[in-house]
């Protein structure tokens, strides 16, 4: 077996990779005489040398090895003129043929075809050939490409690698070394055409875009020569077709190669690969672009999208949306000072407290209803963890109440007719699903619950998973945060705790295109004269982060209580022998004020506030409107298709859905 030391390479014991100096051009050199310009790479079953002045090269175990590929391959020995049937042939793909004939292009026949042959190289030595049949007809014998059969012992490697370069003639390696890997060897010459030196292209083209596995297409990167010749490549430019199988092999190329060291060569809109910019497509009706469309593309080139890094580029069709309608509003309710509050869209996550017994539960249960009932055509779901209002049944039957703003009791004032308490029934069925599990009652979701963690967050979030996946639920409520038995640990605040299960809660619903309601309740509230203050999102228990991190956060609260005063005292109490708490009465009719006091993005509503009022059954009108400024309702005027459109609901008289 051959060695160095017969080619008169100096060797250097227990190094694999270093720079000599060149025994074949180094005492021609009149400069640089000494220069360490041969690479050697002395790796077992990988021996090879490259001088980056003169070209000299060569792979010591494959010179012998490859005889029956040179001697199958028809390769002549001396590079012969091609007929003027090839030379056109080449030219009317934009390829001159001084390229060509830099990658070794040769011509043969096959039987009364033409062939030509694309010559793949191991530095001298020729290792493997692809063939074009010029004259394929759908039909033939043949396919229209074809190559030596790998009996012979032939290698799979990029085409054009042999003609890499990154080191000086002095040896030196370059800074920021490219390499522009294409699909197929077209491509690759129009890159070599355009002056690209360092291009090659995948040794088998992209693999099909249903493939589910590619235990061939990639092997040749693990080849050690290929392996050794990329490693003192920087950037790699996946110039590859705009296709399905292309972007296949983007995908797969950017993560074996490293999706940092990779770049995206794009083309103009309508243009397949670099051939049809440079040369167009007349059928297409695609113009050429010459050198400069070539150019742009590489000028143009972007990084590999990662997960957590998004581009303008990947968000389009949302930009267009955006360009096209705006900043749209999200769903409301109906009532048009509410929806001036806040409207909702997925994705969003709101935070909804007040002092316990200022109806936050009774006026959510009411908007929930409202807004399906407005946005009828979208069959809207939600999903309801109310461990507070047990049993199941009484929420069902509250629900049917705020529904109808009737009594579900029989032989009550006001009470549903049985007709209309099936519709009520029929509405909640189809639009609210109840999360209620218990120790003895509950989905394990193949043991991955017990009975002792069914009112965790995991488990509320596992049925919410369900319901998106079965229902497609548009969102869910918490009813209330204190009711979920948290896990927290010992070793972490509550501060830190709370904040990490909203951050938790909100990628939650980023992932799973839900909508969430939180409703908490606030730490100890001080009186303020006879009620207590209005709390703030920040008075909710255990963290600032619950104002923080809230999309919309809303309070809800009453002024319910009223002292008998000497001007106030329509029971005619003797107030001088009163106790205390007999001086004060409940005011049933007291307004339920809500107050949006967090809105992330302006187009969802305002801060402001409504005051509204409850019926006996549930149901809430308006009282005092928002005062909304000059600005909306002048922006209304001026774009009414921006408004909140009103329900069709109730002129459907066919529509069994509803009590109405």
């Amino acid at each position: 077996m051959m060695q160095f030391e017969d080619l008169r390479i100096q060797t250097r014991t227990g190094q694999t990779r270093y720079y000599t100096i060149c025994p074949e051009c180094d005492n021609t050199r009149e400069r640089h005489k000494g220069a360490r310009c041969l690479t050697v790479n002395d790796e077992i079953g990988n021996r090879w040398y490259k001088c980056h002045h003169c070209g000299w090269s060569g792979n010591l175990d494959a010179q012998d090895k490859y005889e029956q590929v040179r001697a199958d391959s028809k390769i002549p020995n001396v590079q012969k003129a091609f007929t003027m049937k090839v030379r056109d042939y080449i030219m009317k793909r934009g390829i001159s043929i001084k390229t060509a004939k830099e990658a070794r292009l040769y011509e043969s026949q096959r039987g009364p075809a033409t062939i030509i042959g694309f010559p793949y190289f191991m530095n001298l030595t020729l290792v493997n050939v692809k063939f074009l049949d010029m004259d394929w007809k759908k039909g033939n014998k043949y396919p229209k490409w074809t190559q030596l059969p790998k009996k012979i012992g032939t290698k799979i490697i990029p085409f054009g690698l042999q003609n890499i370069k990154t080191h000086n003639d002095q040896g030196q390696k370059y800074n920021n070394n490219i390499l522009i890997i294409t699909e197929g060897e077209w491509d690759m010459l129009t890159w070599k055409e355009c002056d690209y030196i360092n291009t090659v292209s995948v040794p088998q083209g992209a693999p099909s875009a249903k493939s589910k596995t590619f235990d061939k297409e990639f092997a040749w990167l693990e080849d050690k020569y290929v392996i050794s010749i990329l490693k003192d490549i920087d950037i790699f430019y996946l110039a590859v077709d705009n296709d399905a199988a292309g972007r296949v092999l983007r995908h797969h190329l950017s993560i074996l190669l490293g999706k940092d060291k990779c770049r995206i060569i794009r083309y103009p809109v309508g243009y397949k690969d670099i051939n049809e910019v440079f040369m167009g497509d007349e059928k297409k009706k695609l113009l050429a672009l010459g050198k400069k469309g070539v150019d742009d593309c590489m000028q143009n080139s972007t990084s590999v999208p990662i997960a957590g890094v998004i581009k303008a580029s990947q968000v389009r069709d949302d930009l267009q949306k955006l360009r096209d309608g705006g900043f749209t509003p999200g769903l409301g309710c109906g009532v048009e000072e509410v929806d001036f509050l806040f409207t909702v869209k997925q994705k969003l996550i709101q935070f909804t407290t007040g002092v316990p017994g200022s109806g936050k539960s009774v006026w959510v249960r009411w908007w929930l209803t409202e807004m399906i009932k407005h946005n009828d055509d979208l069959g809207l779901k939600w999903a309801m963890f109310t461990p507070e209002n047990r049993p199941v049944a009484r929420e069902y039957a509250k629900i049917a109440e705020a529904l109808t703003g009737m009594s579900i009791q029989k032989g009550q004032h006001n009470s549903m007719s049985d007709e209309m308490y099936q519709k009520a029934m029929r509405f909640a069925e189809k639009h609210f699903f109840i999360i209620a599990p218990n120790k003895t009652r509950y989905e394990d979701f193949g043991g991955q619950l017990t009975p002792d963690k069914v009112n965790t967050l995991d488990s509320i979030q596992k049925y919410l998973v369900y319901l998106k996946k079965t229902e497609n639920i548009f969102g869910y409520v918490i009813d209330a945060w204190n009711k979920i038995e948290h896990q927290q640990p010992k070793w972490q605040t509550e501060t830190q705790f709370i904040s990490e299960q909203l951050d938790r809660m909100i990628d939650f619903n980023d992932y799973w295109e839900m909508f969430g309601n939180v409703i908490v309740h606030p730490k100890k509230i001080e009186m303020t004269g006879e009620n207590y203050r209005m709390p703030s999102l920040y008075d909710i228990k255990g963290s600032s982060a619950w104002k923080e991190k809230a999309d919309i956060g809303v309070l809800i609260h009453r002024y319910k209580m009223k002292k008998y005063t000497n001007d106030y005292n329509p029971l005619g109490l003797d107030l001088g022998t009163c106790d205390e708490d007999e001086k004060y009465e409940v005011v049933e009719k007291a307004p339920t004020i809500i107050r949006t006091e967090k809105i992330r993005f302006e187009e969802l509503g305002h801060e402001n506030r409504v005051k509204m009022e409850m019926s006996t059954w549930g149901r809430f009108s308006v009282v005092s409107r928002a005062k909304k400024v000059v600005e909306e309702k002048e922006e209304e005027i001026a774009h009414p298709d921006n408004r909140i459109q009103q329900s069709k609901m109730f002129d459907d008289p066919d529509d069994d859905d509803l009590p109405f």
